[in-house]
């Protein structure tokens, strides 16, 4: 008798069939699979700048003045004025101030966000004494002052007292102090937007 019965042999030679399709089907999707994901790392030009209308650049720029480093400062400062007849005229006043270094966002340059391939570049405008008036007056004390002083010689006295407190505080130590801080906090802001990859100059 004959043990091969090809009524028996036909079932499996389906199956062994159906098994090599669904192996070919499985390579096929899983080389799409890979090919789709290379070109999805393909992020088209290498720098695109983003539209000044778009949400991030409002979120921006509304922001407006950023402080990143606060000096408060005091000042003595003296005036003398020699007389024909008499003794001299002297002033002595001491000042208070509070400077505020930051950045101003709506000053933002136009292209000033970028992308570049998968990289958001950002170029923050630059440090800078966010408010002239840091002088309170309220604070001011007479420290000596013999004769008299009007109005005009205080304003003197107080223009210096302002130049003195910008030397002091305005200086390459204190601007690079304030920009590091800027990169850590902007860069915080634009990884709660999403960003993964951000590179911020000045």
């Amino acid at each position: 008798m004959n043990d091969n019965n090809p009524t028996q042999e036909h079932p499996l030679l389906r199956l062994i069939l159906s098994a090599a399709t669904l192996v070919a089907l499985v390579t096929m999707v899983v080389t799409l699979a890979v090919k789709g994901t290379r070109n999805d790392l393909q992020v088209g030009p290498d720098s695109q700048s983003i539209g000044e209308g778009s949400i991030e650049i409002k979120s921006v720029t509304d922001i407006g003045q950023w402080e990143f480093l606060t000096l408060s400062d005091e000042e003595l400062v003296d005036s003398t004025e020699s007389r024909l007849l008499g003794s001299d005229k002297k002033i002595t006043r001491i000042y208070y101030g509070t400077l505020r270094l930051g950045i101003d966002l709506s000053k933002l340059a136009n292209g000033g966000i970028r992308m570049r391939e998968d990289t958001l570049d950002v170029k923050l405008p630059p440090v800078e004494l966010l408010d002239s008036n840091f002088i309170d007056e309220t604070r001011t004390q007479s420290f000596f002052e013999k004769g008299s002083w009007d109005h005009q010689a205080r304003q003197a006295l107080y223009e210096k007292a302002k130049r003195q407190m910008k030397a002091r505080c305005m200086t390459e130590d204190n601007i690079n102090i304030a920009q590091v801080h800027a990169v850590e906090e902007v860069s915080q802001l634009f990884r709660s937007m999403g960003y993964q990859y951000i590179d911020i100059h000045f």
